[in-house]
């Protein structure tokens, strides 16, 4: 048999560091990271409004409410999308400033975006061949 007979000692020591503000600061979430973790978290409920036909995507890359059902639920509703497109709003600021754009531009894309990512029966609206905007179901 072989006998293993092992001490060892643990010292830590703590030094100031004058970065760890900079570090506690770096890892605090931006108003854009909470915002995404908020749009992240809504996502579910967004979808069941959108299935039930009472949302839309529109052209400027928000959600419209296209039926409001009354009492509520249709406040409850009103309050779900007053939430997500304030944090769609978020972000689409920081897309301003971090790429230089104009808001028109990053709405244009958000709106492309989101009707790409609907699924058929959702309602969009979408830009007519006159350049008009009407509000249609996707597929339909």
């Amino acid at each position: 048999p072989v006998k293993v007979d092992l001490n060892m000692r643990v010292d830590v020591y703590q030094h100031a560091d004058t970065t760890v503000q900079k570090r506690v600061a770096a890892t605090q979430p931006t108003v854009t990271e909470d915002a995404q973790t908020r749009l992240r978290n809504r996502m579910g409920e967004v979808q069941v409004l959108k299935n039930n036909r009472l949302v839309g995507e529109s052209r400027k890359g928000l959600l419209e409410i296209r039926n409001q059902p009354p009492g509520e639920f249709g406040e409850y509703v009103q309050r779900t999308v007053e939430a997500e497109n304030k944090d769609r709003l978020a972000m689409m600021e920081e897309i301003v400033q971090k790429q230089h754009l104009r808001l028109e531009e990053v709405e244009r894309q958000q709106s492309e975006l989101a009707r790409n990512k609907a699924f058929n029966g959702e309602w969009i609206e979408e830009r007519q061949p006159d350049g008009t905007f009407a509000w249609k179901q996707k597929g339909m």
